[in-house]
């Protein structure tokens, strides 16, 4: 039996440890002792039947896929440059679309929403089926930036991801939707990327961060 992380999950292994993201339960764990053994085994395509890996196929971790096994961790090359360059002005018609948008970011982070919200952005990006060119999305993200400070919700590094996340996606733009995470102390981070530029927050706070989840 092939198996793959489960929709809405990811892992990534910082400091000697694999730290996980599930997000139908808004959690972020490690896997210590015994369980670790079980994943690292089960990931290097060791035959596997512990009680260990029963209890993470128990917790919805993990999931039946077909072909090879798909248990690698999330990977994506951060770019070096954002939009601290960027002049672009304001926009009547971005700051109502922002404003939308934005409320329907604080919604979508209700409990037991935000998997459903990540599962509907990933399909909408693979219907698209290509990137988005940089300057398209970097425009409209400059755009985003400069109407930003006009509304009253509180700037959260998720909300406004998600937010430019389904203005570009309106507009037929996919680009990646990355989460991360530090230890010691843990801390977790939300942005947007192209290949080129970070398009929420900046460059050099999103590469202080490891990949646990990407959503493209």
């Amino acid at each position: 039996m092939a198996w793959q992380m489960a929709p809405g999950t990811g892992y990534c292994e910082i400091g000697g440890e694999l730290v996980f993201l599930d997000l139908a339960r808004d959690k972020y764990f490690s896997l210590k002792g015994e369980d670790r053994v079980a994943f690292e085994r089960l990931r290097a395509g060791v035959p596997n039947d512990s009680e260990a890996i029963s209890r993470l196929i128990r917790t919805g971790l993990l999931a039946e896929g077909s072909g090879e096994a798909a248990l690698n961790p999330a990977s994506v090359e951060i770019p070096i440059h954002d939009l601290a360059a960027s002049d672009a002005s304001f926009s009547l018609r971005m700051a109502l679309a922002s404003a939308t948008a934005l409320q329907w970011a604080r919604r979508s982070l209700q409990p037991h929403r935000l998997a459903e919200t990540i599962k509907t952005l990933r399909i909408s990006k693979r219907r698209i089926g290509v990137p988005a060119t940089e300057a398209a999305a970097a425009d409209i993200a400059s755009r985003f930036a400069a109407s930003r400070w006009l509304m009253p919700v509180p700037p959260r590094c998720l909300v406004d991801a998600l937010a430019l996340d389904r203005i570009l996606l309106s507009r037929g733009l996919a680009v990646s939707l990355v989460f991360g995470v530090l230890l010691h102390p843990f801390r977790a981070h939300c942005w947007l990327q192209t290949n080129e530029r970070v398009l929420t927050g900046s460059a050099a706070e999103a590469r202080s961060f490891k990949p646990i989840l990407v959503v493209e």
